[in-house]
C-alpha cells in the first residue's frame, strides 16, 4: 500500500519532469528544419529539484530500500530512455551519453569508434575548388 510520503515523493518525481517538459521550444534551423529544445532530463536536476543528494537517490534506487526506492529507479530509467532517445537522434554526443549513463549507473562501457580516432585528411581537388 502507497503512504502519503510516497505519493508526495512521487508528484514531486513528476513536477521535475512537467517543469522540464514545460521549457520546450520550437526552434526553426537555418536549413528549414524544426526541433524541439527543453531542458533535459538529469540526475542533478532531479537531486536539485528534489533536495536529496545524488548519491541517496541513487543509492535508494539500487538497493530498494528506504521509502520512494521504486519512484526513484522509475525516475532514474527514465532519465536513462531520454539520454539514449537524445544520443540516438544525434541531440547528444556519444561520449556525453555515455558520460551520463555511468553516473546512473546503466549502460555498458564501450570502446570508442575507430573512426573518431582517425583523422582523414585529402590532398586531390578534383572539383577545382582551390582555383
Amino acid at each position: 500500500m502507497e503512504t502519503v510520503r510516497d505519493k508526495t515523493r512521487k508528484s514531486k518525481i513528476e513536477a521535475y519532469f512537467a517543469a522540464c517538459d514545460e521549457t520546450a521550444e520550437r526552434v526553426v534551423l537555418k536549413n528549414g528544419n524544426v526541433t524541439v529544445r527543453q531542458t533535459p532530463y538529469t540526475l542533478a536536476g532531479l537531486s536539485e529539484h528534489l533536495g536529496i543528494p545524488q548519491s541517496e537517490i541513487l543509492a535508494a534506487a539500487r538497493t530498494g530500500d528506504g521509502g520512494g526506492a521504486k519512484a526513484y529507479a522509475d525516475a532514474l530509467r527514465r532519465i536513462g530512455r531520454y539520454i539514449v532517445e537524445r544520443a540516438l537522434l544525434g541531440e547528444l554526443q556519444y561520449s556525453v551519453a555515455a558520460k551520463l549513463l555511468d553516473e546512473l549507473g546503466i549502460g555498458e562501457k564501450l570502446p570508442p569508434d575507430e573512426s573518431e580516432k582517425r583523422i582523414v585528411i585529402v590532398m586531390e581537388d578534383e572539383e577545382g575548388w582551390s582555383e
